[in-house]
């Protein structure tokens, strides 16, 4: 399984780590330590280090962290003491590594605690989006869907995480009612 990175940012796309979040059925894409080492690694947050059950463990309690900070952003809502405080614990991760350039011009942080480090640094992407673009801030149209997501069109605020997934299986849909319709 491969994982999606289109909803603008880091923080939304590890939020996005639970799918179709609105519908009876959530599909759960973390269901295991070596899931989070490949979305960690297909995040570029993470290159040779094993996550075990308490990296697993926090990791998702960051992950809906993040949904109901952002989601009560979103809904105008009081922000979730509980929530605010597992995004900044987080957070201090961070102090645990330092980001290097190589010759070739790549950043990699150095770090003794990988894991750690990842998750302050999807943490801080959090805090970023929901201090400096809030009202930039949304959910996907599509009704069983439920994710958040990040516009930065100028014309328009954007509708769906993916035109590719969502925003096409809404246009069909919305083709055949019009279709039974005639």
């Amino acid at each position: 399984m491969s994982f999606s990175f289109h909803r603008g940012s880091l923080a939304l796309d590890f939020a996005g780590t639970v799918g179709a979040r609105a519908s009876a059925a959530p599909e759960e894409r973390l269901p295991d330590a070596e899931a989070l080492r490949r979305w960690l690694s297909e995040a570029g947050l993470l290159e040779d280090a094993r996550p075990g059950d308490a990296d697993l463990a926090a990791a998702r309690s960051l992950r809906e962290a993040i949904f109901r900070v952002f989601s009560d952003a979103i809904d105008g809502r009081r922000i979730d003491a509980g929530a605010l405080a597992i995004v900044n614990r987080a957070a201090g991760g961070l102090r645990l590594g330092a980001p290097r350039i190589d010759p070739l011009l790549k950043v990699r942080w150095v770090t003794e605690a990988p894991v750690t480090l990842a998750l302050g640094r999807i943490a801080a992407d959090a805090m970023e989006r929901l201090s400096r673009e809030p009202e930039r801030l949304g959910r996907c149209a599509r009704e069983d869907c439920g994710a958040l997501l990040l516009s930065r069109s100028r014309s328009e605020r954007r509708r769906w995480c993916s035109m590719e997934l969502c925003g096409n299986r809404a246009k069909v849909a919305a083709y055949r009612a019009r279709a039974k319709g005639k």
